[in-house]
């Protein structure tokens, strides 16, 4: 279902600062991230755009990546199972708030099987526990923004990242130099709204962040645009080249 469906479009990863704001506001994960974020803020979210790839797309490159991912957070202080379900949770629950905001809905029976598939690849990552269906799934994030999550100074940081000043915003390697002192102002205005705008309320309100009629107002103009923009732009250049193949091999293989 996953490759079948082409999951991860360079369009939908919009809504990846949601799930990295999520995490961030774990103090273990904010306390671990805190300087990589201040050296380069959005190198540690292209590599794991890369590495989510790899994982689901990647064939048998899948489990070295897995093997990989798990020894480089080994180092980590307080870093376990219980900090990998709460990444894994967050980043599919934020992949699949965008395919509802910016694609058709799905019916739910291919939601769940969707889940399933990604609780398969945590398994990769010594995950054994995820929640078993997407009410689970509910439950769990609810209860973890309820009880563990906080300002912390990483959501900080990653909001006046937000803001490219300096840097460019992953995906944007793939425009031309030339271009991006005009796409940067766009950017710097999408990037936080569908950050902040689709969060849980819950977890929104506890981190103190405003959000207006008027900012709701402006996230639906941009998912109207990016609706847009997914129907008329080639699949070959919506897509990351990975998943692309991935989705014709799995569409081919069906016919």
């Amino acid at each position: 279902m996953t490759w079948r469906l082409g999951w991860y479009t360079r369009l939908e990863l919009v809504v990846l600062g949601r799930a990295v704001l999520m995490q961030v506001a774990h103090p273990v994960i904010a306390a671990a991230v805190r300087d990589g974020y201040r050296a380069d803020p959005f190198a540690r979210l292209s590599r794991t755009i890369t590495s989510s790839q790899l994982r689901l797309f990647g064939g048998e490159l899948a489990e070295r990546e897995a093997e990989r991912l798990l020894r480089a957070h080994s180092r980590i202080p307080g870093a376990g199972e219980e900090l990998f379900r709460w990444v894994h949770a967050t980043s599919f629950d934020s992949l699949l708030t965008a395919y509802r905001l910016l694609r058709p809905r799905m019916p739910a029976i291919r939601e769940e099987r969707l889940y399933r598939e990604w609780r398969e690849t945590g398994e990769t990552l010594g995950i054994s526990a995820m929640p078993g269906d997407l009410a689970a799934l509910r439950e769990y994030l609810d209860d973890v923004v309820a009880t563990q999550l906080k300002a912390t100074d990483g959501v900080q940081g990653l909001l006046e990242a937000f803001e490219l000043r300096t840097g460019r915003a992953p995906g944007s390697e793939h425009l031309p130099s030339a271009l991006w002192p005009l796409v940067r102002p766009v950017a710097a205005r999408v990037l936080p709204d569908f950050a902040v705008g689709t969060l849980p309320v819950p977890l929104r309100d506890k981190l103190g962040l405003e959000w207006t009629d008027r900012d709701e107002r402006r996230l639906g103009r941009w998912i109207r645009m990016i609706r847009v923009a997914s129907a008329v732009v080639p699949a070959r250049l919506l897509h990351y080249p990975m998943p692309y193949r991935a989705m014709l091999s799995a569409r081919s293989s069906r016919a």
